[in-house]
């Protein structure tokens, strides 16, 4: 596992999003950087990486959240029982990503949201090698059954994309 260095701040613009009603998925959770935010707004937060490693790191820093060591494209959630997907610099390394994107759509209730957080398609200081990045307009490609409600800017080096199902 690398060292992934975060300029964003989650606690800067998540509020905004989630409720504390919500049952949140933070999917390619990874070490858990946005789950020890997550529990603190929302109601239930399952925090799922298919790395059973860097899932041990993520509950150290979010205990009170679920987690699920499993594969994005078979996640074992009820269907219709999520409220909010974060998909935070994640989406770009998942294999099959239009069966990911079927199983968010199968998670959501009506109207739930996917948040995404993501690197610029640029060459930058700092993040994934230019050649895993994707674009805005990639992302609205394969969340084509979902509609566009804010455009937002984590950091100077990331885009941030609010969906609804």
């Amino acid at each position: 596992m690398r060292l992934v260095i975060h300029p964003e701040n989650p606690d800067d613009f998540l509020p905004r999003y989630i409720t504390k009603d919500d049952i949140v998925v933070d999917l390619g959770c990874g070490p858990g950087y946005y789950c020890k935010t997550l529990v603190k707004l929302a109601k239930k937060v399952y925090c799922i990486d298919v790395d059973c490693i860097a899932l041990s790191m993520a509950k150290e820093s979010a205990p009170s959240a679920s987690f699920l060591c499993e594969s994005a494209e078979e996640i074992s959630l009820p269907s219709t029982s999520v409220d909010v997907v974060l998909l935070a610099n994640s989406f770009h390394d998942m294999r099959n990503k239009e069966k990911v994107v079927e199983e968010l759509k199968r998670i959501l209730k009506a109207g739930g949201k996917v948040i995404i957080v993501d690197w610029k398609k640029e060459q930058t200081t700092m993040g994934p090698p230019l050649s895993k990045r994707m674009s805005e307009a990639d992302y609205l490609a394969f969340f084509k059954d979902f509609s566009l409600v804010e455009k937002f800017s984590p950091s100077p080096y990331q885009f941030g994309l609010v969906l609804k199902r």
